[in-house]
């Protein structure tokens, strides 16, 4: 059994992230002056009137000063993750290059260096945070195991006039690799616990008209009892829900479907509808950061800003660091 996560994220807004955050101030530059000059000892006062002063070092240009750019983290310092979970960074202006913070960045894996890229977009979740970076793997971070990422980024350069004002680091864990996938042929979820079948489970995705979204997806939060609303509909008391988009799509209880659930029906507004009980099961099993993956929803295809769609995005795409270049 995997090392479960013990947070007590009851959140249901992605917008009130926590992140680690170390705030420094930024020093102004210094000016420098010139050399003074001194008259030689014994010389006459008409020598030194009609001789002209030592000559002085004209004084070096002060480098304009650069406007601050503040990271927080969204991942909380000692936390347990699945291992879809990427480090998200929010950025407070828009950064015009991320060549110097992708070199700075170093990452390990229980000690040993790894590799690791940055990508980014606008955000989507941070308000006063124009763009969010997330740095992960070409693949899913080992199971169980101890990551550290460091940021040493405080005074290098954002871009053109620009310098980040912090440096961070990050340690956290991973558990098991639990690896879910909804298939919308046969309405089963089947999730694996490295590798081997931990359970199937009937579901129900979005009708037609309110479609699930196909590709990979990623735990956000969790909560055991939120309201939803969508067009035509405000419920609240919805049990053991798991975020998968900011969108709303969810892991979720629905005791009002069981029908459709049991019968193969998708008929949801486009979460995937379980029963309570697999509903509750399965609350107490997943973690933020699992990964659940549809391979043939019948919606549009996820991607990076509708949530942490990290894994829709190829690994030569994601080295060139999308929005903000990192090369």
């Amino acid at each position: 059994m995997p090392k479960r996560l013990r947070l007590g994220l009851i959140a249901v807004s992605v917008t009130a992230a926590t992140g680690l955050l170390a705030t420094a101030c930024s020093s102004s530059g210094s000016e420098t002056g010139g050399a003074s000059a001194t008259a030689s000892k014994g010389a006459s006062s008409s020598a030194a009137a009609s001789s002209s002063a030592a000559p002085s070092t004209s004084a070096k240009p002060t480098p304009p000063p650069t406007k601050p750019v503040h990271i927080k983290l969204l991942n909380s310092d000692g936390s347990d993750y699945g291992v879809g979970m990427p480090v998200i960074a929010y950025f407070s202006k828009k950064i015009g290059s991320a060549k110097a913070l992708q070199a700075a960045t170093t990452l390990t894996v229980n000690g040993k260096s790894a590799k690791g890229a940055w990508y980014f977009e606008y955000s989507s979740a941070n308000a006063g945070y124009p763009i969010e970076g997330h740095f992960r793997m070409e693949n899913y971070w080992p199971a169980n195991s101890k990551i550290h990422v460091g940021i040493p980024a405080k005074g290098l350069s954002a871009g053109s006039g620009l310098s980040y004002d912090d440096s961070l680091t990050l340690d956290f864990s991973t558990h098991d690799r639990i690896v879910s996938t909804v298939d919308d042929s046969t309405h089963r979820m089947t999730v694996t616990d490295n590798g081997k079948q931990y359970g199937t489970f009937p579901v129900s995705l979005g009708a037609s008209n309110t479609p699930t979204a196909r590709g990979t997806k990623v735990i956000m939060e969790k909560g055991r009892s939120i309201c939803m609303r969508g067009p035509g509909y405000y419920e609240c008391g919805v049990k053991y829900t798991q975020r998968l988009t900011y969108g709303g799509e969810y892991l979720h209880s629905a005791p009002w479907n069981v029908s459709h659930i049991r019968s193969g029906v998708d008929s949801s507004n486009g979460c995937t509808n379980l029963l309570p009980s697999d509903a509750q099961r399965l609350y107490g099993f997943l973690g933020i950061g699992d990964v659940v993956i549809y391979p043939n929803a019948n919606g549009p295809a996820m991607t990076l800003g509708k949530g942490y769609g990290d894994w829709n995005v190829n690994w030569s795409n994601w080295l060139t660091g999308g929005l903000v270049s990192t090369t």
